[in-house]
């Protein structure tokens, strides 16, 4: 196969490819398939984390990373990641499991359980690795 087949099969789906090219396109996603992923790079468990957006625990609702108060700060190596990367290893970890498993595993284990938990529930936050 070309680049340029390979190119064009991307970018365009009413593209047509040879059989014998779908072939080696087959064979190739069903090796991916079968191929375990790496494991959570070190600089995720090992960072500390700045999370900006609307952070409530109990009746405490603030908007984090303002002038008025500053972002929710996480020490990523005071967590337990183990629940995180077996679901990621398995290729099973989804949006939801991974929030309430960043919630439960990390950050209540960094900075503890919070007047009633902690939820995110603003329309955008932010996460970022530092």
């Amino acid at each position: 196969m070309t680049a340029k087949t390979l190119l064009n099969w991307l970018s365009d789906p009413e593209y047509s490819v040879r059989r014998s090219y779908r072939d080696i396109i087959h064979t190739a996603y069903e090796n991916v398939a079968l191929v375990p992923a790496d494991p959570i790079p070190d600089r995720f468990k090992d960072g500390d984390f700045e999370i900006s957006g609307w952070v409530t625990t109990g009746t405490d609702r603030r908007q984090r990373g303002t002038r008025e108060a500053a972002p929710l700060r996480i020490d990523g190596r005071q967590g337990n990641w183990a629940a995180i990367e077996a679901l990621w290893m398995a290729g099973e970890l989804t949006d939801d499991d991974f929030e309430g498993h960043f919630i439960n595993d990390i950050i209540v284990e960094d900075i503890g359980e919070g007047t009633d938990g902690w939820t995110f529930d603003g329309s955008n936050y932010t996460v970022e690795l530092r």
